[in-house]
């Protein structure tokens, strides 16, 4: 049930932030700014770009919800091992010149 409530807040946000952007262009449009041809191209690149999130969360969170506790351990391992593995990747490396 939990899960849900997750994928609708996510639905939500995600659909003000593209109804705010479609309403950018809109005015841009308006103003002219941009041509009717540019705007139709940036509301459908907004509108698949919105699709495309909303899946990509509503998948990830029904596998979440699917996995057994020791399958989440072992993702949070390796999630963990590959953090740390960058972290070291990034750290200076200090010159020994033989002195």
């Amino acid at each position: 049930m939990h899960e849900a409530n997750f994928i609708h807040g996510c639905m939500s946000i995600l659909g003000s932030f593209a109804t705010i952007a479609i309403i950018v262009i809109a005015m841009g449009t308006m103003v002219r700014l941009l041509t009717p041809a540019e705007a139709l191209k940036y509301c459908g690149v907004i509108v698949g770009f919105t699709i495309v999130l909303v899946l990509l969360v509503s998948v990830l969170v029904s596998l979440w919800a699917n996995m057994s506790a020791w399958q989440k351990i072992v993702l949070a391992v390796i999630a963990l091992g590959v953090w740390r593995l960058r972290q070291r990747r990034h750290e200076p490396r200090t010159r020994n010149d033989g002195e």
